[in-house]
């Protein structure tokens, strides 16, 4: 009976009391304790739990992170790229209107409006109109024939010649130059008469044979760089300006013919593809529009896959 009681004593000033607890109780008590235990363990055990969710939020957190700064890289590339392409886009769009000014095609606003649509409409209504322009330039005389000269000594039209000295017909245009300095072929064709001697004043002289009935000549020149029958092209160094002929001076005397007719050089020389109308105005002796259609023509059967395959 004693084993299975718990004996108390208590003691205060009024003396000492003992009280005798049933076991019951004391299982009780261990109870308690055990609970009390396993709620420390539970606490540290959800503790560890709890702290190893968070370290994996954390973890996914960083990543989404650097996804996240990945994404906004990749974003700014994009947007990087795009504003390059806006700006090239633009200077396409600059470069299609400079175009357009250089060959006189007027561009429509309505079109500019419609970005890259627009554009291609213009780029291929400026390669059509370009190339056009170009062809007709390219064998019909225009620009200068000597990148260096003093001066202008004298143009088209009477005068008192300073050798004869009489009334004669200047038939081309004298650029004042050194001895020596390059000549060039002001249009594609095909040399008809390259010969050095007197040529009746003309000195040492070229005659180029163009399409459509013009002809460019270059007088008291001093070397010949090509001969009879060589096709040249525009642009192309024939020969060296010189002081052969009846000359008071060193420099180039150049004609352009329509036909055998005298043709005052002056509109041909400045005459570029900027500039193309100007010529249809200054220059009325020639049949101009009959040149265009036939130009026009000519583009046109060039074009054709049969001819093109009949060349080949």
């Amino acid at each position: 009976m004693f084993r299975s009681r718990l004996v108390l004593m208590i003691t205060d000033i009024s003396g000492s009391h003992i009280v005798n607890i049933n076991i019951f109780f004391k299982r009780i008590a261990l109870y308690l304790v055990l609970l009390v235990l396993m709620l420390i363990v539970f606490a540290f055990v959800s503790i560890g739990v709890f702290r190893s969710e968070i370290q994996n939020i954390a973890q996914s957190n960083l990543e989404l992170v650097e996804e996240y700064e990945k994404l906004t890289k990749k974003n700014a590339a994009l947007n990087q790229k795009m504003n390059q392409r806006i700006e090239e886009f633009e200077l396409v769009g600059d470069r299609v209107e400079y175009l357009e000014g250089m060959i006189g095609v007027a561009s429509n606003a309505e079109d500019n409006k419609n970005a890259e649509n627009g554009l291609q409409e213009r780029l291929d209504k400026a390669s059509l109109a370009g190339a056009q322009k170009i062809f007709f330039m390219k064998f019909i005389p225009n620009g200068y024939p000597i990148d260096y000269y003093r001066r202008i000594s004298d143009v088209f039209g009477y005068r008192i010649h300073p050798i004869l000295k009489s009334r004669h017909l200047h038939s081309g245009i004298d650029f004042s130059a050194e001895v020596g300095t390059p000549v060039y072929a002001t249009a594609d064709g095909v040399v008809e008469f390259a010969y050095k001697g007197f040529n009746g004043g003309y000195g040492h002289m070229i005659k180029i044979d163009h399409s459509f009935g013009f002809k460019t000549y270059y007088a008291h020149l001093d070397q010949l760089i090509v001969k009879r029958g060589d096709f040249v092209k525009k642009g192309q160094m024939i020969a060296y300006s010189g002081n052969s002929g009846n000359s008071t001076g060193a420099h180039l005397h150049y004609e352009i013919r329509f036909l055998g007719a005298y043709i005052d050089p002056k509109n041909f020389i400045q005459w570029n593809i900027r500039d193309f109308d100007s010529i249809f105005e200054k220059e009325k002796k020639i049949p101009w529009q009959s040149l265009l259609i036939t130009t026009r023509t000519m583009m046109e059967q060039m074009a054709q896959p049969s001819l093109q395959v009949e060349l080949k």
